[in-house]
């Protein structure tokens, strides 16, 4: 199972100044164990959620891959993206 970091995501933490390495490896190799491990958004089983700190990560699975597409503040007022993110992968 192969894991994929969105640009946007590595861009968020960089401009925050957020360092979280070591707990963003943790996940990412409970990840490949266990898809499912964390919380669904919405409806969609596919479309998954976790915490680090204070940021909540977006997650989606995409056969045979993982993509962490999008993250926020878990203060912050705004959604997170990644069911926009899904919609463009399927309408390829």
């Amino acid at each position: 199972m192969k894991v994929l970091v969105d640009q946007s995501v590595f861009l968020f933490l960089k401009e925050n100044k957020i360092s979280i390495s070591k707990e963003i490896k943790e996940i990412i190799s409970s990840l490949k164990n266990f898809l499912k491990m964390y919380p669904r958004i919405a409806n969609d089983d596919s479309i998954r959620h976790f915490f680090i700190k204070n940021i909540e990560f977006g997650y989606m699975i995409d056969e045979d891959k993982i993509i962490i597409a999008d993250c926020k503040f878990t203060k912050s007022n705004k959604t997170l993206k990644i069911k926009r993110y899904l919609n463009k992968l399927t309408n390829r």
